[in-house]
């Protein structure tokens, strides 16, 4: 009797799993949309830094009341390099930017809070009154992070410059002017 059930449940066992591998069935229809939420989209702010002995090498920029940042959000720099006329291009350079000298090297960088965004100078020597920048135009974009998940954004650090950036996101970035 015992091994009547034995067999008995080893075929039905059997049964079930090479029943169970057949083809897949056909994708069923695409479900209802959500409700629209209002789509918070990329936005820039200017402003200008000076990064001198006198300001400690280094420059805090209030982030615009219009924008609202959150932990998850992005927030990118760019300076302001050159601008080429015959083309009517701007260039743009992504912080960080290093330069190299006889005296060692020197970083332009940058981090934020939700409040605030730091641009700073760090160099491998002591910096001293003639070092340093006056007068950088500097362009920061926010990027929230309901939109950089849509675009498939995880890139955006990849940017080099700014017209790279605005490629990624497949539109133009909306300048907000800072009073």
């Amino acid at each position: 009797m015992k091994k009547l059930i034995r067999f008995l449940f080893a075929m039905i066992s059997i049964l079930i799993l090479t029943s169970a591998c057949g083809e897949r069935g056909p994708v069923g229809p695409a479900g209802p949309q959500g409700p629209p939420g209002p789509e918070i989209l990329p936005v820039a702010f200017e402003f200008n830094a000076d990064l001198t002995l006198n300001t400690r090498f280094e420059h805090f920029q209030d982030i615009p009341g219009q924008i609202e940042v959150f932990q998850s959000d992005v927030l990118l720099a760019f300076v302001f390099e050159e601008y080429i006329e015959e083309e009517d291009l701007e260039v743009w350079r992504k912080l960080p930017v290093t330069e190299f000298s006889n005296r060692g090297t020197q970083i332009i960088d940058y981090d934020f809070t939700l409040l605030d965004l730091r641009i700073f100078l760090h160099a491998s020597f002591p910096l001293g009154a003639g070092d340093g920048y006056r007068d950088l135009l500097i362009r920061a974009v926010h990027i929230p992070a309901n939109f950089a998940a849509k675009t498939r954004g995880a890139g955006f650090a990849n940017a080099s410059t700014y017209e790279e950036l605005k490629a990624m996101l497949g539109r133009e970035i909306q300048l907000i002017k800072i009073p």
